[in-house]
């Protein structure tokens, strides 16, 4: 899954790996939506009516297209053949995109001759959904056998739209997964260096978070050869110390108020004051995963996708809460959608159900990387995996039922975020304070805010 934006305590200053969903960020279309969801003047039942669908019986083709590594394309292999015996009539060709997933999908969507089901990475949701790139699945949904009663709700929610802000409206698209943000932490150093491991059921405060990183800190000759903390993922920090971004009504910026301004000024000091987070000079030439994975880092923030590259080290982890003081943080997730202007909606929809459903969710979640859109399924051995690090994989269940989709996907037009990501590198490096850094962007991201999403203020 791994997906988002400005995910790192230095996401501006440090060149951490990132996936496919952390590239784009941009503008709508300044197009109002029409009355009707997918803005054609008809509900998605007489769409499916139309004359764009093949004749009962007939075989037709769809494309599909999506990204992920090796195993997780091996996956999807079977999941379409096992779709195609299911449905005979309905063959897919599976275009796999193994790199700049989000760039090249711009370029095919703009030539309108797109795939009839993709990925929709959630940091871009708004913007395809907002230029008329995706079609509303509401009553394809609401006709079906799912049982979104037993889906994590912030795992729906993203993908709605309702003509003006994200997360309301009839949905868009099914999520293939959700991705809490945990912490890992490397067991054997905790032994090492006889630091209690961190609760499974208790997050650590921001002191705690401190204190544990101070011991698992060591430096030799002035130089610091093990961290005890990661980057921060910041936006966790701040909900979890109770701030927030934005207005209930989306239309004002409010990441300068006290508590959002000293959940951030604690970030940055982990790394300027502290030393018990790598800065950007530490991180020139190892992220902040490969430092985890060479014994240098105790602890780091990342999702449930790391799980299966994690397996396969030689030292023993587990996962804990986010240290941010309560059960907060936000989740990542990828949707599966269908191009607006597709010609085979009913099949189309036929294989989004698929994926997103229990079939495509078990299949999916017993790679390891994802946690599966059904709550049910999430507490079963399909997920938990006994046997398998880490031995509390249900801190991300936990963490999923309290966890929001990230602020990115607030608003269709996100430029305000970026904006806010781009803007915090003067606190990061240490030249300027929390307050003084936000208080100046705030007039800035008001502004962005009202120019990138009119149907905000109407």
């Amino acid at each position: 899954m791994r997906l988002g934006k400005g995910k790192s305590l230095l996401a501006v200053t440090a060149s951490l790996t990132l996936l496919a969903g952390l590239t784009a960020c941009g503008g709508n279309s300044g197009k109002e939506s029409s009355a009707s969801p997918d803005g054609t003047g008809k509900n998605a039942a007489e769409s499916s009516a139309s004359g764009s669908q093949a004749p009962a019986g007939e075989s037709v083709k769809i494309k599909f297209a999506g990204w992920g590594d090796p195993s997780e394309k091996e996956v999807f292999t079977k999941l379409i053949k096992d779709f195609e015996q299911k449905n005979p009539t309905i063959k897919v060709e599976y275009l796999h995109i193994p790199a700049d997933y989000v760039g090249k999908m711009n370029t095919i969507l703009a030539g309108g001759d797109a795939p009839d089901v993709f990925y929709v990475p959630d940091g871009d949701f708004g913007r395809w959904v907002s230029q008329g790139l995706l079609h509303p699945i509401q009553e394809f949904v609401d006709a079906s056998s799912l049982d979104t009663g037993d889906m994590w709700e912030s795992g729906l929610l993203r993908y709605r739209y309702d003509g003006a802000v994200n997360g309301q409206g009839p949905l868009y698209a099914l999520p293939k997964d959700i991705g809490p943000t945990v912490l890992y932490y490397n067991k054997d150093l905790f032994t090492k260096m006889n630091v209690p491991f961190p609760s499974a059921d208790t997050p650590m405060t921001f002191e705690q978070l401190l204190d544990t990183a101070k011991k698992l800190t060591v430096e030799e000759n002035g130089k610091v050869k093990q961290y005890g903390m990661g980057p921060i993922w910041w936006e966790g920090f701040v909900f979890g110390n109770g701030g927030a971004f934005l207005t209930d009504d989306r239309r004002e910026f409010v990441g300068n108020g006290e508590a959002s301004v000293s959940a951030l000024q604690f970030a940055a000091d982990l790394a300027n004051v502290h030393k018990v987070v790598p800065n950007a000079a530490a991180l020139k030439d190892m992220n902040d995963s490969q430092m985890f994975q060479t014994g240098r880092l105790a602890m780091m923030i990342t999702g449930r996708w790391m799980v299966p590259e994690f397996r396969k080290l030689g030292f023993d982890w587990d996962v804990a809460p986010l240290p941010v003081n309560k059960w907060a943080g936000w989740s990542g997730s990828v949707g599966i959608g269908i191009y607006g202007k597709t010609k085979h909606l009913e099949a189309a929809y036929k294989l989004v159900e698929y994926l997103g459903g229990p079939e495509g969710q078990k299949e999916q979640s017993l790679m390891g990387f994802a946690i599966p859109s059904f709550k049910s399924m999430a507490a079963t051995d399909v997920f938990l995996q006994p046997g398998q690090k880490p031995e509390h994989a249900e801190v991300f269940i936990k963490a999923a039922e309290n966890q929001v989709p990230g602020p990115w996907t607030n608003l269709p037009n996100a430029k305000w975020f970026d904006m806010l990501s781009q803007g915090l590198a003067p606190m990061w490096d240490g030249k300027k304070s929390a307050a003084d850094v936000l208080n100046e962007l705030k007039p800035k991201i008001d502004a962005a805010i009202k120019e990138g999403n009119p149907a905000v203020f109407k």
